[in-house]
């Protein structure tokens, strides 16, 4: 687990990779922290920047060369390192509580087919208030 403490409106940038273990390439099109209704999203996006692949399809996590996300091709076998900010809400919390996520929502093409799936990120991110929080 990835712990940060509640602030309201801070941002957190964490590190994640999508793995393509198919045997064709996909486009990622996409990339949210949540995938319901936009009403009901917790965590924003505030940004989103990934280190492409080289030449030779290797890929590093480097933030100093990371660029801004687009649609993007991640070949057959191969990771996309990607560092994701996101701002934390500013809404009521309990003493002791908090919120996380372990998953990311990515939208994909495979073949021309559009595709939605969500990709475990292999830890969870939590933000937890240790002395709760009431919005002024």
């Amino acid at each position: 687990m990835v712990q940060f403490a509640f602030e309201p409106g801070k941002q957190i940038t964490f590190g994640a990779s999508i793995r393509n273990p198919g045997l064709w390439p996909v486009t990622i099109t996409g990339v949210a922290v949540n995938d319901g209704p936009a009403d009901q999203h917790v965590f924003k996006i505030a940004h989103l920047a990934v280190n492409p692949a080289d030449s030779a399809g290797n890929a590093a996590f480097d933030r100093t060369a990371s660029a801004p996300f687009r649609s993007i091709t991640v070949a057959a076998g191969t990771e996309l390192p990607l560092f994701v900010t996101i701002t934390i809400p500013n809404v009521e919390m309990a003493s002791g509580s908090g919120l996380f996520f372990d998953s990311l929502a990515v939208d994909f093409e495979v073949l021309g087919l559009p595709r939605h799936q969500r990709v475990p990120m292999g830890f969870r991110l939590s933000v937890h208030a240790a002395n709760g929080y009431v919005p002024s």
